[in-house]
């Protein structure tokens, strides 16, 4: 078999919109049945996906028979259902559309016993769309997931070893299907007041005071991909505080700051750009915040063991 070696693709959003939406649309869905399976917990830390060597996973799920969990594998560009009571079925992602993808995966939950009831409509999209009766979006480009999924994992890793640095509580490398981002969040502090008329959405994830770093593909309204940062509530001044590198900048609309991934792979050490934009949204964040970095600065008590 080929190895290949993954690589800071360019990713033009431009190029591959039609493949995203689909592929969007086809994460809500199973998202959808994660939300509907797992307990509520805080910060909605039941329903991100995290990341394989090979695509993205809903993880174990709770259901009759024990547990099942659904993977999309962007390699063979298929996704598989495993259940705890030993049945295993796939099929391709390849030639459906939203609405075809969304029968097959009830059909194939049907098999196992499971009958999860979900709101069909999409979440977080600027045009909701009924995903049971979705017959326009169909793109589905092999080449275009994969070169996106490898900047996935690069990512993952970068943001991994960045957030072994914390002592306090932190999410892992998550994926969220709503807004089809791979970010970490740092916590500190216990509950917040949330500010008036914020939706659901919101005031579940944003109850607690916390530092996000993350990277996005893209949308009609900002059309190219980018890594973003921001701290939340917003410290005074937070804007003007001058994130490295000397790409990035703020956004009053979107109220973060912004790295846009065209202009971190033009550096002659993208690993390195991507880290020194972490490093100063959370170094700016915390100390604007008020945190107390000294007590939140993890400190491995003995060398990693040789084992």
């Amino acid at each position: 078999m080929t190895q290949i070696k993954n690589q800071w693709h360019p990713l033009p959003y431009n190029e591959w919109k039609e493949t995203l939406d689909t592929l969007h649309l086809f994460t809500q869905i199973i998202g959808k049945i994660r939300l509907a399976l797992m307990p509520m917990q805080v910060e909605w830390a039941q329903i991100p996906f995290a990341l394989t060597s090979r695509g993205i996973t809903s993880d174990r799920m709770p259901v009759s028979f024990g547990s099942i969990d659904i993977t999309f594998d962007f390699i063979s560009h298929e996704i598989f259902f495993k259940g705890s009571n030993g049945n295993s079925i796939s099929f391709s992602l390849k030639g459906l559309s939203v609405a075809a993808f969304y029968k097959k995966v009830f059909d194939t939950l049907k098999e196992f016993g499971i009958e999860p009831e979900i709101n069909p409509m999409s979440v977080e999209m600027k045009v909701p769309v009924k995903m049971d009766t979705d017959e326009i979006h169909k793109t589905y480009d092999e080449q275009a997931v994969r070169k996106w999924w490898e900047v996935q994992i690069l990512t993952g890793n970068v943001f991994n070893e960045f957030r072994s640095r914390y002592s306090g509580k932190m999410s892992p490398v998550n994926f969220w299907w709503g807004s089809f981002d791979l970010s970490i969040t740092f916590f500190y502090g216990g509950q917040i007041k949330t500010q008036p008329g914020m939706d659901l959405l919101y005031r579940v994830a944003m109850d607690t005071n916390q530092i996000t770093i993350g990277f996005w593909p893209g949308s009609e309204d900002f059309p190219e991909p980018a890594f973003f940062g921001y701290a939340y509530p917003k410290p005074d001044g937070y804007e003007k505080s001058g994130i490295n590198p000397e790409e990035a900048f703020w956004s009053d609309e979107k109220g973060e700051f912004f790295l846009k991934y065209s202009d971190m792979i033009k550096t002659s050490d993208p690993v390195k750009t991507l880290k020194d934009f972490c490093e100063s949204i959370y170094c700016t964040g915390i100390k604007m915040s008020g945190w107390d970095s000294d007590s939140l600065e993890y400190k491995p008590p003995i060398e990693k063991p040789k084992i």
